[in-house]
C-alpha cells in the first residue's frame, strides 16, 4: 500500500494527517478561549485571548527551521517524509499530556502558554512534513482538489473538535479534553504506519525494504537546500507572493479575536453557544467550501478562489461593522460567524493551491514551507494586534463622547471594519503572480511533461493559447 501509485491512499493519508492537526487546533483556538471568557471573564479580555491565540501560531514560524532539516536528513529507506511524520505525531500526543494537572485555570495563563507553545512546535513539524510529502507525491492536476480536501479535513477537525470538546471540558474539565485528543491522535498515527510513500520502502527502520525513487540518499547538505530556496524566491512572482502572504491574514487575525470577545462578553453568548455555531454549524459549509473551492481552483484558477475567499471576508466584515443595530439579533450574528469561517476557509484553499503550484527548484518543499510559515506570521501578528487596536478604537470612541457599553460597541464596530478594509489592498498583488514565469524558470518537468506555458495569467486556468502566443488579457 503506497501513496505514489494509489490516489485513494493519498486522499486517506493527507486528509487524516490534516484532521489530526485540526482537533487540537480547534480546542486551542475556540474551545479553551471561549471557556475561559465565559467562566473566568474577569481574568481574560482581548489582550489575554489575543496572546493565547497568537502563542499557538508562533511555533509555526519554526517551519523555516524544520524544512531544511527535513529536506537534508531522513531515514530514506522509510521514504522522504514518513519517519518525520510518525515522530511528530507521537510528540504531539505526548505534549498534550502536559496540560493535565493545571488545576484552577483562572490564574494559569502562563503555564497554558508554555504548553500551547511546546505542543505546537511538534504540530508545526507534522504540518511541514505533510506539506512536503504532498509536494513530492501530488500530480499537478490533483493539487487544487486535494488541497481543498486536506484543508477541509483540518477545518472539520477544528470545527467538530471545538464543538465536541466544549461539552467535554464543561463535563470533565481540561484533563478529559486532553485524554480524548491523545486517543484520537494515537488512532490517526496508524495511517502513516500503514501506508508507504513508494512501493518497496521499509515500514519501520528494522523492516525489510530499501530507498526508492531518484534520490536515495538520507543526507543532503542543508546549505544546498537553503541556496536552492533563495534561488527560487528571487523570481518576481514568488517575491510578490511573499508580500501577499505577509499581509493576507492581518485582518482575519484581528477579527478572530475580537469576534470571540464580542459575542461572549458583549452579546451574551455562552462558550457552548459560540463553539456550537463556529464548530457544528459551520461544518457543512466548510466541507462544501473547501471541496468545491479546490475543484474550482483547478477549473477556473487559484487566483479567483483567493479573491472570492479573502475579498468576500473583507466585504462581510465591513458590512457587519456598518450594522451594529442588528448585532443583538441571533440570526444576524450567526450569519456573520458562518460567513467569516467559510470565506476564510475558501481563501485558504486558494492560497495553499497557489503556493504549491509556484513552489519550484530542488528545494520545492522548503519553498512551500516558507509560504506556510509567513502565512502563520501574518496570522500571529493579526491576533496580537487585536488588543492594541481595540484600545485605540476604544479611546477614539470615548473621545467622541461615548461611555460604557456604547463606547465598547463602537470600538468593536471600528475594529471589525478595519479588519475588513486592510484585507483588500493585498488582493491587488495577485495581479502580478504569474505561474508561467515559474514554469519558464523551472524548465521541463521532471516527469517529462511540458511546462505549463498555456495558462491565463489572470486566472491561472488553461487559456487554450499556443506556446508563445500572447494572452490578449495581459
Amino acid at each position: 500500500m503506497a501513496l505514489s501509485n494509489n490516489r485513494s491512499h493519498r486522499i486517506i493519508t493527507f486528509c487524516a494527517l490534516y484532521f489530526a492537526q485540526g482537533i487540537p487546533w480547534g480546542f486551542m483556538l475556540l474551545t479553551l478561549p471561549s471557556y475561559l471568557l465565559d467562566n473566568f471573564g474577569d481574568h481574560y479580555g482581548d489582550d489575554e485571548i489575543g496572546e493565547l491565540k497568537a502563542i499557538i501560531l508562533i511555533p509555526w514560524s519554526f517551519k523555516l527551521i524544520w524544512a531544511p532539516l527535513m529536506d537534508s536528513f531522513t531515514i530514506r529507506s522509510m521514504g522522504r517524509r514518513r519517519s518525520w511524520i510518525i515522530g511528530a505525531e507521537l510528540l504531539m500526543a505526548l505534549t498534550l499530556l502536559g496540560l493535565i494537572g493545571l488545576g484552577d485555570l483562572s490564574d494559569q495563563l502562563t503555564p497554558l502558554l508554555y504548553m500551547y507553545f511546546l505542543h505546537n512546535c511538534f504540530a508545526s513539524l507534522q504540518d511541514v512534513c505533510t506539506d512536503a510529502m504532498a509536494v513530492d507525491l501530488l500530480p499537478d492536476d490533483e493539487q487544487g482538489q486535494m488541497n481543498g480536501m486536506m484543508w477541509g479535513s483540518k477545518l472539520v477537525g477544528k470545527a467538530g473538535g471545538a464543538w465536541a470538546l466544549s461539552y467535554v471540558i464543561n463535563w470533565g474539565g481540561i484533563e478529559a479534553c486532553v485524554w480524548v485528543q491523545v486517543a484520537l491522535l494515537a488512532v490517526i498515527m496508524l495511517v502513516p504506519l500503514l501506508f508507504l510513500e513508494r512501493p518497496g520502502e521499509r515500514r519501520l527502520p528494522w523492516s525489510a525494504g530499501s530507498a526508492q525513487g531518484d534520490n536515495t540518499s538520507s543526507v543532503r547538505s542543508p546549505i544546498a537546500t537553503i541556496q536552492e530556496t533563495f534561488k527560487a524566491l528571487t523570481l518576481p512572482t514568488l517575491a510578490v507572493y511573499v508580500v501577499f502572504t505577509l499581509a493576507k491574514l492581518l485582518g482575519t487575525g484581528i477579527n478572530e479575536v475580537v469576534v470571540n470577545t464580542l459575542y461572549i462578553k458583549q452579546l451574551g453568548w455562552s462558550d457552548l453557544d459560540f463553539t456550537t455555531a463556529s464548530g457544528l454549524y459551520t461544518l457543512p459549509l466548510l466541507i462544501l467550501g473547501t471541496f468545491f473551492g479546490g475543484m474550482l481552483a483547478d477549473r477556473f484558477g487559484r487566483r479567483l478562489i483567493l479573491t472570492v475567499g479573502y475579498g468576500g471576508f473583507a466585504v462581510a466584515a465591513i458590512g457587519f461593522s456598518l450594522s451594529p443595530q442588528l448585532w443583538d439579533r441571533y440570526w444576524f450574528a450567526l450569519t456573520y460567524l458562518l460567513a467569516f469561517e467559510t470565506l476564510a476557509a475558501i481563501g485558504s484553499v486558494g492560497f495553499l493551491s497557489m503556493a504549491m503550484r509556484i513552489s519550484w527548484s530542488t528545494a520545492a518543499a522548503t519553498v512551500f514551507t516558507v509560504y506556510m510559515t509567513l502565512s502563520n506570521v501574518s496570522h500571529v501578528v493579526g491576533n496580537w494586534l487585536a488588543g492594541p487596536v481595540r484600545r485605540i478604537t476604544t479611546g477614539y470612541a470615548e473621545s467622541s463622547g461615548l461611555v460604557g457599553a456604547e463606547a465598547e460597541l463602537m470600538s468593536y464596530q471600528l475594529t471589525i471594519g478595519m479588519a475588513g478594509l486592510i484585507t483588500l489592498p493585498a488582493l491587488l498583488l495577485l495581479l502580478r503572480v504569474r505561474t508561467s514565469e515559474v514554469d519558464a524558470a523551472a524548465g521541463p518537468r521532471a516527469d517529462g511533461e511540458d511546462s505549463d506555458t498555456g495558462h491565463n495569467e489572470l486566472t491561472d486556468a488553461p487559456s487554450g493559447l499556443e506556446d508563445g502566443q500572447m494572452d490578449p488579457i495581459e
